[in-house]
C-alpha cells in the first residue's frame, strides 16, 4: 500500500496541473489573422495590388472566410509554384503550417473580428520603388475584353525612336485593370517584324497565344500578381537596340458579366551608373514533340552547355495546359549538381520569371539539364480534349511547349555604356 501512495500522489498532482492549464483563446481577425494578412496578402489584395478585391478589412475578408480557408489549405494561395529549397529566390511567397492551422481554427470557430484595438498599424505599400520619373513610359492600345471570355492572349506593338542602343535597370509593370490582367510579357523585336502582322478582327493589337509570332531578342520585363519591378544586379543593363519594336504581349481573363477594358504600361529606368555587362536570355527545352493520347506521364529531357561562364539572374518554366511537372538544375564540370527551379504541380495560370537572390554562377563546361512532364490522360482536369488527343509542340492553347527561358549574363564581358 505504501508503495502506491506516491503513485497516486503524482497522479493527482499530474491532473492538477493538467487542469489547471487553460485552452489557448480562440484567434480573432485583430489579434491574430490580420498580421497574416499584411504579411502575405495584401502586396496583391489591396487597392492598385494586381489582385481582383482586396482583403484589408475584417468585412473583407469575413466574406470570404471559406474560400480563404481552401485555399490556403490546398496552398493555391498566395501563389508560389517553385519547390522550397531547390533554387534561392527573392520574394518567395507562401503561409507556414502554423499559419495555415491559425487561419483554419479562426474560421471553424466563427470568424470573430475581436477587438479593433488589437489590430496592427495599416501596412505601407508602394506601387514601385521612389526612383523618380521613368525614362521611358510604353502604354499597350486600349483593349475591351468582352464578358466571360476565358483566357484572351493579345499583342500591341510599338516602335520605339532611338537613334543608339539604351539601357535600362529597373522595369516596373502597372497593370490598367488589375480585374482582367493575368499576366504580361515585354519583349524586343530588334527586326520590327511585329509591325507587320495584322489582326484578323478589328481591334487593336493582334492575337498572341503562346508568344508573338516574331523573333525575341531579349525581355524588358515581366508582370504576374505579385510580381515585383524588375531590378538589375548592379552593373547589368536590359539593352533595347536602336530603331527596336517593343512588342507587350497581354493575357486577359474576364469571368465577369461585363465587358472590360485595359491599358497597361511598362514603366523603364535608364542607367545611373556605368553599365559593364548587358542581360541576355535563352531557351533551355524541347521544341518538338508529341504527348501520346493516354499518356499520363510523357517526360522529356533537355539540355544546354555552357561555352562561356555564365550567371544565371532568373528563371522562366513555361508550359501549357497538360504540364504536371519541370525541373531545372546544373550540371557542374566536375560532376557536382545545383537546382535551379522545380515545379511539382504545375498550374498554367500561375506562373512567372523567378530571380535568384544571388546570381547562379555557372563556369564553362557546365551543363543546364531539364526535365518536364504532362498528363495527356482522361484523369487531367485541365486536358482540352476528350477523348485525349495526340498533342504536340506549338502555339495554340491545345497545342503544348516545355522549356526554361533564363535571364543571365556572361562573367568574361565587359562593356563600357556610361549614362549620358
Amino acid at each position: 500500500m505504501r508503495r502506491l501512495l506516491p503513485l497516486v500522489a503524482l497522479i493527482a498532482v499530474t491532473a492538477g496541473l493538467l487542469g489547471g492549464v487553460s485552452a489557448a483563446p480562440d484567434p480573432t481577425f485583430s489579434r491574430d489573422i490580420a498580421p497574416i494578412f499584411q504579411r502575405h496578402c495584401q502586396e496583391c489584395h489591396r487597392l492598385g495590388g494586381g489582385a481582383p478585391f482586396q482583403l484589408l478589412t475584417y468585412d473583407q475578408v469575413y466574406r470570404r472566410r471559406e474560400k480563404i480557408l481552401e485555399t490556403t489549405r490546398t496552398r493555391a494561395m498566395p501563389p508560389w509554384k517553385p519547390v522550397a529549397g531547390y533554387g534561392d529566390f527573392l520574394g518567395v511567397r507562401g503561409l507556414t503550417k502554423d499559419e495555415i492551422a491559425l487561419i483554419g481554427r479562426w474560421v471553424e470557430t466563427g470568424a470573430p473580428e475581436g477587438d479593433p484595438a488589437d489590430l496592427p498599424p495599416r501596412a505601407a505599400f508602394e506601387s514601385a520603388p521612389s526612383r523618380g520619373t521613368p525614362d521611358l513610359v510604353l502604354r499597350s492600345e486600349p483593349f475591351t475584353v468582352p464578358s466571360r471570355s476565358g483566357d484572351v492572349y493579345r499583342c500591341f506593338s510599338m516602335p520605339t525612336t532611338f537613334a543608339e542602343d539604351r539601357y535600362f535597370t529597373v522595369t516596373e509593370v502597372v497593370p490598367g485593370n488589375s480585374r482582367i490582367v493575368h499576366h504580361m510579357l515585354a519583349m524586343v523585336d530588334a527586326g520590327g517584324a511585329s509591325a507587320h502582322i495584322r489582326p484578323s478582327d478589328l481591334s487593336p493589337g493582334y492575337p498572341c497565344f503562346g508568344g508573338p509570332r516574331v523573333r525575341i531578342d531579349g525581355y524588358l520585363g515581366g508582370w504576374t500578381p505579385g510580381s515585383r519591378p524588375w531590378i538589375m544586379p548592379e552593373g547589368v543593363g536590359i539593352r533595347l537596340p536602336a530603331g527596336a519594336r517593343v512588342v507587350i504581349q497581354m493575357h486577359y481573363h474576364n469571368g465577369g458579366p461585363t465587358a472590360e477594358s485595359d491599358r497597361t504600361e511598362i514603366r523603364l529606368h535608364t542607367a545611373a551608373t556605368p553599365i559593364v555587362k548587358e542581360l541576355r536570355f535563352a531557351r533551355v527545352g524541347s521544341f518538338t514533340f508529341t504527348i501520346p493520347a493516354g499518356a499520363q506521364h510523357h517526360e522529356i529531357e533537355a539540355s544546354m552547355f555552357v561555352h562561356r561562364p555564365m550567371s544565371l539572374i532568373a528563371i522562366h518554366p513555361h508550359m501549357h495546359l497538360l504540364g504536371r511537372e519541370m525541373k531545372a538544375w546544373a550540371k557542374m564540370p566536375d560532376q557536382s549538381s545545383q537546382g535551379l527551379v522545380h515545379i511539382d504541380d504545375w498550374d498554367f495560370n500561375w506562373q512567372g520569371f523567378y530571380f535568384y537572390r544571388t546570381p547562379v554562377g555557372l563556369p564553362r563546361g557546365a551543363w543546364i539539364e531539364l526535365t518536364a512532364a504532362w498528363d495527356n490522360s482522361e484523369r487531367n482536369a485541365r486536358n482540352p480534349n476528350r477523348p485525349p488527343q495526340p498533342v504536340r509542340w506549338g502555339e495554340r492553347t491545345v497545342d503544348e511547349m516545355g522549356h526554361a527561358a533564363i535571364l543571365y549574363t556572361f562573367d568574361d564581358e565587359k562593356i563600357d555604356h556610361r549614362p549620358r
